[in-house]
C-alpha cells in the first residue's frame, strides 16, 4: 500500500509530506485547488513522464518520493532480476533538475525510468479521468475481459508465439523478396559461371602456357642453340671435352712429381663428367625438339581463349578471373541456401500458425466461459447504482485472422432503459452511466487484481445523490481488500471514506500555493457539511454530514 508521499517544488506545491493509511481515503477540494497536481506528483514517483514545466521555483530541482509498504506482496523475484535491494518499505523517488533532466531511484539506487514504471505498475492502479473514455475502445474492453478471466499467463504465451510468428513472417517475406531479386539475375550468373567453369581455369596452366608459347615462338633459335652447344662440347676437332681430356693427360704425366696437381686433376675429372652429362641431355633434347606449328597453334589458341575472358570480364589477370568465377559459383550456391532457408522458415511458419490457432481457440473458449458471469455481476452492480433496467452484454466476435491479442474482437453492449436493445456503449452511454460502468468493472477487477492500491480520479463524474452514495459504498467495500483512494467532489462519496484529505489553494503576496490537510473526524464533518451546502455551514448540513458518515 501507499504509505507516504513527499513532494518538493512541484507545480503549486512548495513542500509537502502526506501520510496515507489502509482503507478508503477521499481527497476533496475546490476545483483548481490542486487535487490533480497531487495525482500528477504521485504519477511522477511511479514512472510517468514529466511534463515540460513542473518546477515551481525554476532555480531549484523538484523531487517526489513515494513510499510503499510491500507487506506480503510476492515481488522478491522482480527485485532480484533487476539487482535491487529488497525492503518491505520500498522508496520510489524521482528528481527533475533545473535543466529539465529526470533521474529515478528505487531504494536509493539509480534506475532507468522504464524500471521505475514497471515497478509502479505492480504497486498502484491510477484511474485517470480519461480512462473512462477508454472503456469505449475494443482493445481496452478485451484487456479488461482477459483480466477478469485471469488469462494473463496464457495471453503472455500467445503474445510470445505471435511475436515469433510475426518475426518469422517478416524473415520469410524478406527471403522471398531476395530470392525473387536473385532469380532475376540467376540466368545471367548461371551463363557467366558456366562459361568460366567450362574454361577450366588454372593459374599454373596459364603460367605454363605463356612459357610454352614463348619457347615455341623461338623454336629455331632454341634448336640451333642446342645443336651448336653439343657440337662445341664434343662433335668437332676443337671440342671442349677433347681439349679438357688433353689437359688432363698433360697433368697426369707430371702429377707424380708435383702432388698439388693431383687435386687439380681430380677437379678436371669432375668437370669432364658434368660436361658429358650436360652434353648427353642437350643431345637428347635436341633429338626430340622440333618446330611443331600445330602445337604452337594449340597453345596460342588456349591462351587466346583465356585472355579473351580476361578482357571480356574486365579483370587484370588470371587470378582475378578465377576469383570472379568463384564469386559466380558462390552466388549460384546462394540460391540453394535461400531455398533451404525458405523451406525451413515455411515449416516453422506452419508450426507457429498451428500454435496460434490452438492458443487463440483456448483464449476464445476461456473468454466465452467468463462472459455470462461478468454480464451478471456488472448488471447487478449497475442495478445497485440506480440503474434497475440496465442490461450489460459482452459480445465476442471472431476475427478473420489472428491479431496480437488473439482471434477475438470484444464489444461491450449496454442499455439503460427498459425495452431498449443493448448497443455499443460508445453510442448510447452518458457520462454518468460511463462512470458507473467503469466503477462496476473496476470493482470486479479489484477482486482478482493483486495491485495493493487503486486511485480513482473523479470516477463519479455525472452522478449525484443516492447513486453517488452507492458508489461510495462500493469503493468502501473494495477497500476491504486493497487500499482505495478517490478524488471526488461529492459529499455522498466523501462520507463513506475512512480517511479524508483536503486540498486547498491559497493566494498571497501575488503567489498561489497548494496546501494539504488530513482532516480529523470533526473537521471531516464540517468539510462534508460545506460540500452539502455550497460552503455554508448550517445545522441542517452538519446533521446531514453526520448522517452520510454513519
Amino acid at each position: 500500500m501507499l504509505s507516504r508521499l513527499t513532494v518538493s517544488n512541484y507545480a503549486l506545491i512548495e513542500s509537502l509530506e502526506l501520510e496515507f493509511k489502509q482503507g478508503f481515503t477521499v481527497i476533496t477540494g475546490e476545483t483548481g485547488a490542486g487535487k490533480s497536481i497531487l495525482l500528477g506528483a504521485l504519477g511522477l514517483a511511479v514512472g510517468n513522464r514529466a511534463e515540460t514545466d513542473v518546477l515551481l521555483d525554476k532555480n531549484k530541482k523538484c523531487y517526489v518520493e513515494a513510499v510503499f509498504l510491500l507487506g506480503k506482496l510476492d515481488i522478491h523475484d522482480w527485485f532480484l532480476k533487476h539487482e535491487l535491494d529488497f525492503s518491505e518499505e520500498c522508496v520510489m523517488r524521482r528528481e527533475i533538475g533545473t535543466n529539465g533532466k529526470s533521474r529515478a531511484f528505487i531504494n536509493d539506487t539509480p534506475v532507468n525510468l522504464s524500471v521505475l514504471k514497471d515497478l509502479g505498475e505492480q504497486l498502484i492502479d491510477i484511474h485517470s479521468q480519461h480512462e473512462s473514455l477508454h472503456l469505449t475502445e475494443s482493445t481496452f474492453q478485451l484487456k479488461m475481459l482477459d483480466h477478469l478471466a485471469g488469462l494473463q499467463s496464457r495471453l503472455a504465451d500467445y503474445k510470445r508465439i505471435y511475436s515469433e510468428f510475426i518475426e518469422t513472417q517478416q524473415q520469410l517475406s524478406g527471403l522471398k523478396e531476395a530470392q525473387k531479386n536473385h532469380q532475376a539475375e540467376l540466368d545471367y550468373v548461371q551463363f557467366q559461371f558456366d562459361e568460366l567453369k567450362h574454361a577450366k581455369l588454372s593459374f599454373e596452366e596459364y603460367s605454363g602456357l605463356e612459357l610454352q608459347l614463348e619457347a615455341l615462338s623461338h623454336s629455331e633459335e632454341i634448336a640451333q642453340a642446342m645443336f651448336g652447344s653439343v657440337e662445341t662440347l664434343q662433335d668437332n676437332e676443337q671440342s671442349v671435352l677433347l681439349r679438357l681430356n688433353e689437359v688432363r693427360a698433360l697433368i697426369r704425366r707430371v702429377e707424380g712429381y708435383f702432388p698439388d696437381l693431383a687435386e687439380i686433376g681430380r677437379r678436371i675429372d669432375s668437370v669432364v663428367i658434368e660436361l658429358k652429362d650436360v652434353t648427353r641431355e642437350l643431345s637428347l633434347m635436341s633429338d626430340h625438339w622440333s618446330h611443331d606449328p600445330m602445337e604452337t597453334e594449340r597453345v596460342s589458341e588456349r591462351l587466346g581463349q583465356i585472355n579473351h575472358l580476361i578482357v571480356k570480364h574486365r579483370v587484370k589477370g588470371i587470378v582475378e578471373l578465377i576469383s570472379l568465377r568463384d564469386q559466380f559459383e558462390s552466388r549460384m550456391a546462394q540460391s540453394d541456401l535461400l531455398e533451404e532457408q525458405i523451406s525451413r522458415l515455411q515449416e516453422q511458419y506452419k508450426i507457429l500458425i498451428n500454435d496460434i490457432l490452438t492458443v487463440s481457440a483456448e483464449l476464445r473458449h476461456a473468454r466465452n466461459a467468463i462472459t455470462a458471469r461478468i454480464e451478471g455481476e456488472i448488471t447487478l452492480i449497475l442495478k445497485s447504482l440506480g440503474m434497475p433496467n440496465a442490461v450489460f452484454r459482452v459480445l465476442i466476435e471472431e476475427l478473420e485472422k489472428p491479431g496480437p491479442e488473439g482471434s477475438d474482437r470484444v464489444r461491450f453492449m449496454f442499455s439503460a432503459n427498459l425495452g431498449s436493445a443493448a448497443q455499443e456503449i460508445s453510442r448510447i452511454a452518458s457520462g454518468g452511466e460511463m462512470s458507473r460502468l467503469m466503477l462496476a468493472v473496476k470493482s470486479l477487477l479489484a477482486k482478482q487484481n493483486m495491485l495493493p492500491t487503486i486511485i480513482f480520479d473523479e470516477i463519479d463524474a455525472g452522478v449525484s445523490g443516492e447513486v453517488a452514495a452507492r458508489m461510495g459504498r462500493i469503493m468502501a467495500n473494495m477497500s476491504e481488500q486493497k487500499q482505495v483512494i478517490s478524488i471526488t467532489h461529492l459529499p455522498q462519496i466523501a462520507g463513506k471514506a475512512h480517511h479524508h484529505i483536503l486540498v486547498s489553494k491559497v493566494e498571497q503576496q501575488q503567489q498561489t500555493r497548494t496546501y494539504i490537510d488530513v482532516l480529523s473526524h470533526e473537521l471531516r464533518v464540517k468539510e462534508i457539511a460545506r460540500m452539502l451546502s455550497d460552503d455554508q455551514l448550517t445545522e441542517a448540513s452538519i446533521k446531514a454530514a453526520i448522517e452520510l458518515m454513519r
